[in-house]
């Protein structure tokens, strides 16, 4: 392809791209007007930058454009196969350039050299990015990352009309509150799919433990069995398993997978905590200790260098993100809303990384999946998860990270455009969330104190409380970042050595593993489901024996007002769900006084008696109070807006999918019947589980020597 050909390209590309001629042309004067808005705010905060004329300004900004449109591409289109730190070496190189060059092309503008120019670039940039954020102007989906991205990935699979399917999983995010914000004249890309009849919204059920490990197992393996919550005591190894251990969630992969994972047939991971047996897996919790997994030589970073202020757009979004949190977080407190938590400094870093930088590189990976050719991608993003859990699943700031997600998403449908087979969408989520003040903000001691006090203050307490899972993947970022080779990565290694433990980097405290003596108990919370193992024993205790050793106990935890339901198991009656005011005898199907599973619905019975039966099943489980009016419940770990227990919009999550495939049941019960229907729906699309049916294919960056003629 010559010069000419390669632009006339590139220009059809950018119309399409755009959404048609009005659509760019409008654009394009709105961006024209916000970029000299930038330029001369740039001028006035740097004294050795002048103009005379407004209209030089504006020249200013043309030319620029001009020569990022001409110059950039072809100029990363040869450096960026060769090196990732050429390619920012480049790009900085590029932006300085192109910055002092219209500045002394254009009548009317002076400029006092390099020096300046290097400052007022960055200036620009940063300032632009800021005024096209708050317009929104550019969601991220950027026209040069795309051009560049099919440059790059030349002939890495054959066209071919047979449909491939990318999978988004917005975590924590429930049925109501999606159609409520759909109503509400937000998340428009997803809106649309439903109102132009090309998706349908449905709702799924989750039950015990409506969480990420066991719905991700159940959707990606068909098989959440074994799993009673996120973290839970093992008495055969005396080990407490934390599903967002890369050692405990691969072994939860062994446990689950028969091979007939949902990415077992060249499909893709990114981001999820189990790995569906993929073939690539990227920042998945399961996969980070496999050195044959992981981002390895992938381009997925050129995403943050392919615009002309990629990497500048990140950075300062970072830091918005940043600024942001602290100012609503204070905006929060001083407004005294409730239910609210302390939202402290690294919470604002973790929102940052999750919002923003894990953000941009789930969509650059997604992108070089479809380029790619991938069978099967699935993808976790945890922004909206991240917020809900801390401010609330229905306040602004949930919401505004609710509709990055949707611009993302946006993105994506436009890029599949141009990958080598259609893709189809699926977008569901892995629960919802459900809003309450904690159950410690409102009695003033933790589950494990309560229980601690009733047993005479003499026990020895391990209290585990579940994470937000959003630090969880920004530890397996930088884990994977630290695992490549190159400058960046030297530098990641040298500042994490304190955080990294056998090629693992984990900013949260190590788990403490809890005593194997008779006054230990290991406690965990998982939303406002408890659970207390008395790990000095060999055995799951019975209620005769739990009472034996402390009569009291039971009949006090029962009186407690934030504890709804009790289930024990008794050596005479079998399993027991005890409330305040009555006992479900869950073997015998019989009641005495009120049935307290009534208020948590009518699977309740079937999820508790599921938990009983499992093999690490603990000594007594809890359900917190729930208020069914306000959809409310008392977390036992301080998340206000928290899962995995039953209650409320937690156990309503939605799988939106292409209108022509039909779920086999109204309102589909449990993660695995999400799997039977995807794995169905695949075979309809001539793609079998449990065997390659197409070889993986590696992407064949253009090599440098061949930079010129790919162009």
């Amino acid at each position: 392809m010559n010069l000419v050909d390669f632009y006339k390209t590139q220009f059809r590309i950018l119309w399409e791209w755009q959404g048609g001629p009005r659509a760019l042309v409008k654009r394009l004067l709105i961006t024209l007007v916000v970029s000299a808005i930038a330029f001369w705010v740039t001028a006035w905060l740097l004294p050795s930058i002048t103009v005379d004329r407004f209209l030089s300004g504006v020249a200013v900004v043309v030319v620029m454009a001009l020569l990022n449109a001409l110059v950039r591409p072809l100029v990363l289109g040869f450096v960026a196969p060769r090196s990732l730190i050429l390619t920012a070496i480049s790009v900085l190189v590029l932006q300085i350039l192109v910055f002092l060059i219209a500045c002394n092309v254009v009548p009317g503008v002076t400029i006092g050299g390099l020096v300046p120019a290097l400052f007022g670039s960055f200036i620009f940039a940063i300032i632009n990015t800021v005024l096209t954020g708050v317009l929104g102007i550019d969601g991220g989906d950027s026209f040069y990352g795309s051009l560049i991205q099919r440059m790059l990935i030349k002939g890495s699979a054959p066209t071919t009309d047979k449909p491939g399917l990318v999978i988004i999983q917005i975590d924590g995010l429930a049925h109501p509150i999606l159609a409520g914000r759909m109503r509400a004249g937000s998340v428009n890309n997803l809106a649309r799919w439903v109102r132009d009849g090309s998706h349908k919204l449905s709702r799924w059920e989750a039950i015990l433990p409506s969480m990420t490990s066991a719905s991700q197992a159940g959707i990606l393996h068909g098989n959440n069995d074994g799993i009673p919550a996120f973290r839970w005591y093992e008495r055969d190894r005396q080990k407490l398993m934390v599903s967002s251990n890369p050692v405990d969630a691969g072994e939860i992969v062994r446990r689950v997978s028969n091979g007939e994972g949902l990415l077992s047939n060249n499909g893709a991971s990114i981001t999820n905590l189990v790995s569906g047996d993929a073939t690539r897996a990227y920042f998945t919790t399961a996969a980070i200790k496999d050195k044959e997994q992981g981002i390895g030589e992938s381009k997925a970073f050129l995403g943050f260098f392919l615009s002309p202020s990629g990497y500048l757009r990140s950075f300062t979004l970072f830091l918005g993100e940043f600024i942001k949190e602290r100012f609503q977080a204070r905006r929060t407190r001083r407004s005294g809303i409730t239910p609210q938590m302390h939202r402290g400094m690294k919470y604002a870093g973790m929102r940052a990384a999750s919002n923003v930088l894990l953000r941009d590189v789930n969509v650059s990976l997604i992108i070089e999946e479809m380029y790619r050719g991938t069978n099967v991608i699935y993808a976790d993003f945890t922004d909206y998860d991240e917020l809900a859990h801390h401010c609330g699943p229905e306040r602004v700031e949930s919401f505004q990270a609710l509709d990055g997600v949707d611009d993302a998403i946006g993105t994506l449908g436009k890029a599949a455009e141009d990958a080598p087979r259609p893709y189809k969408f699926i977008v569901l989520s892995d629960h919802g969330q459900s809003l309450g003040a904690t159950f410690k903000q409102r009695y003033g001691q933790s589950l494990g104190e309560v229980v601690r006090d009733l047993m005479g203050g003499r026990a020895t307490v391990v209290q585990s409380e579940t994470a937000a899972e959003g630090s969880t993947f920004v530890n397996a970022f930088l884990s994977e970042i630290t695992r490549s080779s190159g400058v960046g990565p030297t530098v990641a290694r040298a500042a994490l050595a304190s955080r990294t433990t056998d090629g693992v980097v984990d900013l949260d405290p190590a788990e403490v593993p809890p005593p194997a003596d008779e006054s230990a108990i290991a406690v965990v919370g998982s939303g406002n489901l408890g659970l207390v193992w008395f790990t000095g024993f060999d055995h799951r205790l019975s209620a005769e024996e739990i009472r034996e050793r402390h009569p009291l106990l039971l009949a006090r935890l029962a009186e407690h007002p934030g504890i709804a339901l009790m289930l024990i198991r008794s050596a005479e009656f079998g399993a027991m769900a005890i409330g305040r005011d009555g006992v479900r005898y869950l073997d015998q199907d019989r009641v005495e006084g009120t049935d307290p599973t009534t208020l948590f619905g009518e699977h309740t019975v079937m999820s508790l008696k599921r938990e009983d039966a499992m093999t690490h099943a603990p000594d007594i489980l809890f359900l917190s109070q729930f208020d069914p009016d306000l959809g409310e419940v008392a977390a036992f770990e301080e998340l206000i807006g928290s899962h995995g227990g039953l209650g409320g919009p937690q156990n309503q999550p939605f799988i939106l999918h292409p209108a022509e495939w039909e779920l086999d049941e109204p309102v589909p019960l449990g993660a695995p019947a999400i799997y039977r229907n995807i794995r169905r729906w695949l075979e309809s699309i001539d793609i079998t589980l449990g065997r390659p049916t197409t070889e993986p294919v590696e992407p064949a960056y253009v090599p440098a020597a061949a930079a010129a003629e790919a162009l």
